[in-house]
C-alpha cells in the first residue's frame, strides 16, 4: 500500500491503520499449495496478494468472473514473476467444479471468500443468495474436506442476529461449514465488518458523489458500522487460520464502530478542492435488512481471547447434524423449484434455534426428529 493510501485510510477510519501479519507467520504459509474461492472481489484478491507473498508451492485462483480472474491473475504474474498461479473459472455452487479444481490443485488450505454480500440487493434475490451463501458454502467445504485441506469461511457481522437475507444466510454458511468438521478437517468461519472502499461499498458510493458534484446519501447519520481496511481484514484472517485448532467462529477486533454521519462528513472534507462548495448529505432511511448498529457477536455468546489480542472467538452451540443436513436439503429443493418463500421458511426455522442457548439445546436433545420434518416440509 502507497504510504497516501494508508494516510486517507486511516483520516477516514480515525485510527491508525493496524498490520498483524508478521514475517514468521508468512513462513508458516511458504511452500503451501492454497486456494482462494472468490479471487476477483475485494476481499479475494488481496487474499490472493497477501498469500503470493508468502511464497507458496502453488497459489489456485476461483472465480466465475473471466474479468475479475484476469484482472488479479495478470496483477499477480507481474509482481510475483516466480509464483505457481493457476487460475480457474468454476462456481462454488457446483460440485463437479469444486470437486474437479480441489482434486487437481491438492490445496492444504482453503479460503472461501466467494459471496453475495449487498443486503439490500440480496432482500430481493433470495434465491441466488441461499445458492451461492450456503449452498456455495457446503459444496466448497465437501471439496475441501475430501482435499485434506483445511478451510478458512469469510464470513460478515450481518451473521450475527441478522436481520437480512444476507446475515441470515452467512449465518446459516457458517453453521453449515463448522458442521462437515471431524477429528481429520478443521473449519473455521471469520467475522469481521465492512472493507473500507470495496467494490459497491458506502465509501466508493460517496467517492463518486463527490466527484459528480451530487449530494451524498446515508441511510441515518447516527447508524453505525465496523470498518476495517482489506489488507487489515486478510492479514487478521490468515492470523485466525493459524490460531485455530478446532472448527469454531473468530471475531476480528476492528475498533469502535464508526458513525456513518461521520464518516460523510469526513469523505467531504478530504474530497472537495479548496474553494470548492462542498456537497451535502440526504438522509434516506434505513432500508430493508439493515440494522442502525451491527454486532459481532450474538447475544448470550461471551466473547474469549485467543492468543491473539485482535482475534476473539466463543464457543458455539452445534445444531444437530440431523437438522443441518434437513436444512441443506430444504434449500437446495427449493433454490431448484426457485422457490424464495421456502428459503425464507428455512432460514428463520434455523434462527428459530439459534435464539438461545437454552433453544439450542432443547432442540439438540429433545426435537431433532420434528425440527427435520419441519425443515423438509418447508421446502
Amino acid at each position: 500500500m502507497r504510504a497516501t493510501d494508508r494516510a486517507l485510510q486511516e483520516q477516514l477510519l480515525g485510527r491508525d491503520v493496524r498490520d498483524v501479519l508478521t514475517d514468521a507467520d508468512r513462513r508458516t504459509f511458504s511452500g503451501q499449495r492454497l486456494l482462494v474461492t472468490g479471487a476477483g472481489g475485494t476481499i479475494g484478491s488481496e487474499l490472493a496478494r497477501q498469500l503470493a507473498m508468502c511464497d507458496p508451492s502453488l497459489l489456485t485462483l476461483v472465480d466465475h468472473s473471466e474479468y475479475a480472474l484476469f484482472r488479479i491473475e495478470q496483477e499477480l504474474r507481474a509482481e510475483f514473476p516466480n509464483l505457481t498461479l493457476d487460475a480457474r473459472i468454476g462456481d462454488v455452487t457446483r460440485r463437479g467444479d469444486m470437486r474437479a479444481i480441489c482434486q487437481s490443485a491438492r490445496p492444504q488450505a482453503v479460503y472461501h471468500a466467494a459471496a453475495y454480500k449487498h443486503v439490500t440487493i440480496t432482500e430481493r434475490c433470495i434465491v441466488p443468495a441461499a445458492r451461492v451463501n450456503v449452498l456455495g458454502t457446503y459444496e466448497v467445504a465437501i471439496a475441501a474436506r475430501q482435499a485434506g485441506a483445511r478451510l478458512v469461511l469469510i464470513s460478515s457481522d450481518k451473521a450475527a442476529e441478522p436481520q437480512s437475507v444476507m446475515g441470515a444466510t452467512k449465518r446459516l454458511a457458517e453453521i453449515v461449514a463448522l458442521s462437515t468438521g471431524g477429528r481429520l478437517f478443521r473449519p473455521v468461519a471469520v467475522r469481521f465488518g465492512n472493507i473500507l472502499g470495496s467494490s459497491g461499498s458506502l465509501v466508493e458510493i460517496m467517492g463518486r458523489c463527490i466527484a459528480d458534484g451530487c449530494n451524498i446519501p446515508i441511510t441515518h447519520p447516527d447508524a453505525t458500522r465496523f470498518f476495517m481496511t482489506a489488507g487489515e481484514a486478510v492479514s487478521l484472517v490468515l492470523k485466525a487460520d493459524l490460531t485455530g485448532r478446532r472448527a469454531d467462529v473468530f471475531w476480528l477486533d476492528m475498533g469502535e464502530p464508526l458513525r456513518i454521519g461521520s464518516l460523510a462528513e469526513r469523505m467531504i472534507a478530504l474530497g472537495t478542492a479548496p474553494g470548492a462548495t462542498a456537497v451535502g448529505i440526504d438522509v434516506i432511511g434505513l432500508r430493508p435488512g439493515e440494522k442502525m448498529h451491527e454486532h459481532l457477536t450474538t447475544q448470550g455468546l461471551e466473547m474469549c481471547a485467543t492468543t491473539h489480542p485482535r482475534i476473539w472467538t466463543a464457543r458455539q452451540i452445534d445444531l444437530s447434524h440431523d437438522i443441518v443436513i434437513a436444512a441443506v436439503r430444504a434449500l437446495r429443493r427449493a433454490v431448484t423449484a426457485g422457490d424464495a418463500a421456502s428459503i425464507l421458511k428455512t432460514l428463520e426455522t434455523i434462527a428459530a434455534y439459534q435464539a438461545s442457548a437454552a433453544a439450542w439445546a432443547s432442540a439438540r436433545q429433545h426435537t431433532t426428529p420434528r425440527a427435520s420434518a419441519t425443515l423438509s416440509a418447508s421446502a
